[in-house]
């Protein structure tokens, strides 16, 4: 999730469509009931999260304070107590869910996740999904990508 730059033609006197910058928070562990095997059905499960936010940092850089911003901390919590709450059979649910928390909850401009459910199939050492999704009006993807990290 690069950052797109969009800059308008020489002379044409449009202005510059803010940058995104990425607010990220990597290894978030959180649990939850998931799985469509019974035996996943008796405990919770670990599952590991990356969350890439788009946003515009600007306006937090110039007052240098937490309420102009994505706070993480209260982001990271709200996805940890929603998962702790869930009970689906589809990692792909859960991670509709929480890119939902993430844009609608918390004013991202669009996010990607990845969702990992380590050990559940033999011999990896997680399976998982990534999705990239956003804001129409801020040209947020609507689309499972692949990779780990911003494109």
């Amino acid at each position: 999730m690069a950052p797109e730059v969009h800059s308008a033609p020489s002379g044409s006197g449009a202005t510059h469509a803010p940058m995104h910058d990425v607010i990220h928070i990597r290894n978030l562990r959180a649990w939850t009931l998931i799985g469509v095997h019974a035996h996943e059905r008796d405990a919770r499960q670990e599952l590991r999260m990356d969350v890439w936010l788009r946003t515009d940092i600007r306006p937090s850089a110039g007052t240098d304070a937490i309420g102009d911003t994505i706070d993480y901390s209260t982001l990271a919590r709200a996805i940890r107590e929603h998962a702790g709450r869930s009970s689906h059979q589809l990692v792909e649910t859960l991670a509709e869910e929480v890119a939902a928390i993430c844009i609608d909850d918390f004013g991202a401009a669009g996010v990607r996740l990845t969702i990992e459910k380590p050990g559940a199939v033999p011999g990896t050492d997680a399976v998982g999904v990534t999705i990239d999704r956003g804001r129409p009006e801020a040209g947020g993807g609507n689309s499972t990508s692949e990779g780990g990290g911003p494109a």
